[in-house]
């Protein structure tokens, strides 16, 4: 097929699937891991190795509507619907929970029985029965009990787990209101000091104020803690002082 050189997009080459994102929220009141699937696009360019990676309801660009003459915002899945609805044509339906990776219990041959009768997370295990249940062959009732004993475990740890991220959080921001606290300190004591006049002051620029104030250029190569106090004794209600 001939490459449609009005067609910028008619190059590329664009590939839906679905990824797993974990879902912390759910995670935590679960007491498992838990993740949401997401669709995604990659886009590859001819002649390059980088591949750019979108979500696939996100925004790619304007357009102006035929009908209408408006501009509509048009998503990837929008930019490159025979791409998209090839891959909604052969997709499982999206899944959410704690995927078979995690089921200790099963082995990797176990678990790409499951996925070839569209079982990707321990709680669909935990869900089969009747013909379904079947299906799963000999050892398949044990598969389904321990998916039910591994999601059982998970609700009975789930309130510490939860505590235990709500006390994170806490702890977050309590360390966030101490930082603030030490902030409002160290300014407070600058201006009281009067150090503060300095703060938008490059390190030259001390080192002219001094030199003009004291009449004297700094000698050797100070840091700016170093000519702040010398710039703090040369300011004129210092000198009038002394």
């Amino acid at each position: 097929m001939a490459i449609d050189p009005r067609d910028p997009d008619a190059s590329l080459v664009a590939l839906f699937k679905d990824h797993a994102l974990p879902n912390v929220a759910k995670s935590a009141i679960a007491g498992r891991p838990i993740y949401d699937d997401v669709e995604i696009v990659e886009i590859r360019f001819p002649g390059s190795r980088s591949v750019s990676v979108f979500p696939a309801s996100a925004f790619s660009h304007w357009a102006v509507n035929p009908h209408t003459g408006e501009q509509v915002k048009v998503s990837y899945a929008e930019r490159f619907p025979r791409q998209y609805q090839q891959f909604k044509a052969h997709s499982a339906q999206t899944k959410s929970g704690t995927p078979l990776t995690f089921a200790q219990f099963l082995t990797e041959g176990r678990r790409a029985e499951l996925r070839a009768l569209n079982i990707y997370t321990v709680e669909a295990l935990a869900g089969v029965d009747g013909q379904e249940l079947k299906n799963l062959g000999h050892g398949g009732r044990e598969m389904k009990n321990a998916a039910m004993e591994y999601i059982k475990a998970g609700e009975a740890h789930a309130p510490s787990t939860q505590l235990q991220a709500e006390l994170e959080a806490l702890r977050a921001v309590n360390q966030t209101l101490i930082d603030d606290n030490e902030a409002l300190k160290q300014r407070t004591l600058a201006i009281a000091s009067g150090e503060s006049q300095f703060d938008d002051m490059t390190t030259d620029q001390i080192r002219e104020y001094v030199t003009t104030h004291t009449g004297h250029a700094p000698q050797g190569n100070l840091n700016r803690k170093t000519l702040l106090r010398m710039a703090m004794d040369a300011r004129p209600e210092k000198t009038k002082a002394a």
